[in-house]
C-alpha cells in the first residue's frame, strides 16, 4: 500500500508541474518569454554539447551549420503557438545568438537577415492556405499532423538557408566553395533540429492527456 500511495504522489507531482508548464501557453506573455528563454537555452546546448560531438566527425562545413540545431525547432514551435506574436521570439533569440559568432560590426546584416527569415514562416503558411492546405490546422484540427509540421519546417528551413548561405558568403564568412555544403547542412540541421522539439513537444501533450485520463 505504502508503494502504491508513493507511485500515486509521483503522479500528483507530475500531474501538477505538466499543468504549470501547459498553463503557460494560455500567458502569452510568460509564453514569449519562456521560448526566448529555451530559444538561448538551446543554443548553448548546442554550443557545449551537440557543436563538440559533430566536430569529431571531422566535416569541415559542421563549423558553419550543425546537422541537428535545436534552436529552430524553439523558434517552429513559438510560431505555431504565437503566429505573429513569435517575432519577439525570433529577433532577440536569432539576434542574440547570430552576434556570438558573427560579431558586433555585423549587427545591421544580421537584424535584416533575421528580419527576412521571420517574414518567412506567415510568408510559407499564407501560401499553403491559399493551396488549401490547413497545415496548422486551425480551421480542422485533423489537418494538424507531425507530417504536415515537418514539411513546413522543410520549407523554412530552405528558404532560410538560401538566405543565410547568401548572407555569409558575401560577407566572408563562409568561403564560395562550401555554401552549397553550408545550405544542405543549414536545410538538414534545422529540419532535424525542428523535428526534435515538435517530437517533444507532442509527447508532452499526450503524456499530460494519459496522466489526465488516469
Amino acid at each position: 500500500m505504502k508503494y502504491g500511495h508513493g507511485q500515486n504522489t509521483i503522479l500528483d507531482q507530475l500531474l501538477r508541474n505538466l499543468q504549470l508548464l501547459l498553463r503557460i501557453l494560455d500567458d502569452r506573455k510568460k509564453l514569449t518569454i519562456w521560448l526566448i528563454i529555451s530559444a538561448l537555452v538551446m543554443y548553448e546546448i548546442q554550443k557545449w554539447i551537440i557543436f563538440p560531438l559533430e566536430s569529431s566527425l571531422n566535416f569541415e562545413v559542421t563549423q558553419y551549420a550543425s546537422m541537428v540545431y535545436l534552436p529552430a525547432g524553439v523558434i517552429f514551435l513559438s510560431f505555431y503557438l504565437l503566429r505573429w506574436w513569435f517575432l519577439p521570439v525570433i529577433l532577440i533569440s536569432r539576434t542574440v545568438i547570430s552576434l556570438q559568432f558573427a560579431g558586433l560590426e555585423s549587427w545591421f546584416e544580421t537584424i535584416i537577415l533575421n528580419v527576412c527569415i521571420a517574414l518567412l514562416y506567415p510568408l510559407w503558411l499564407y501560401l499553403l492556405n491559399a493551396a488549401k492546405w490547413d497545415v496548422f490546422g486551425d480551421d480542422d484540427q485533423s489537418q494538424l499532423t507531425i507530417t504536415g509540421s515537418m514539411i513546413f519546417a522543410l520549407l523554412i528551413s530552405f528558404s532560410a538557408g538560401i538566405l543565410s548561405a547568401t548572407q555569409r558568403t558575401l560577407l566572408g564568412a563562409v568561403p564560395m566553395e562550401q555554401a552549397l555544403q553550408y545550405t544542405v547542412h543549414f536545410v538538414v540541421g534545422d529540419t532535424l533540429g525542428t523535428g526534435v522539439v515538435i517530437f517533444l513537444f507532442y509527447k508532452l501533450l499526450k503524456l499530460n492527456m494519459r496522466i489526465r485520463n488516469k
